[in-house]
């Protein structure tokens, strides 16, 4: 019995940390900075927010070539670009830029432009 309550303890502990008490409320709201990596095939962080004026440099760190290119199809593109190199964009109008990677489309960033 006393192996019994030791193991329910372990299991209720480990179970403990699986739960919060704070309430999920979505999608983690943008990152302040001036830079993403390009990691695991994904963006981080996935949605970043900058003023007017800012200098945003995507680095790859993966082993494969990506793109960085805004859903509009105006705003920025840049070409497929390899592990260690970057792509950098100066953020211009207020407004909020979806984009992608041209070479796989399943990765998306979100990044937002306010006024200074």
């Amino acid at each position: 019995m006393v192996r019994s309550a030791a193991g329910l303890a372990v299991v209720v502990g480990a179970l403990a940390g699986c739960f919060s008490d704070r309430p999920t409320t979505g999608p983690e709201p943008p990152a302040n900075g001036d830079a993403v990596s390009i990691e695991n095939f994904a963006f981080v962080p996935p949605n970043l927010s900058v003023v007017t004026g800012t200098a945003v440099t995507w680095t790859n760190t993966d082993n494969v070539q990506h793109t960085v290119s805004a859903d509009d199809g105006h705003s920025f593109e840049s070409s497929a670009f390899g592990h260690g190199q970057t792509f950098q964009f100066t953020a211009g109008a207020p407004g909020t830029y979806t984009y992608t990677c041209r070479i796989h489309p399943f990765m998306h960033g979100t990044l937002t432009v306010t006024a200074q």
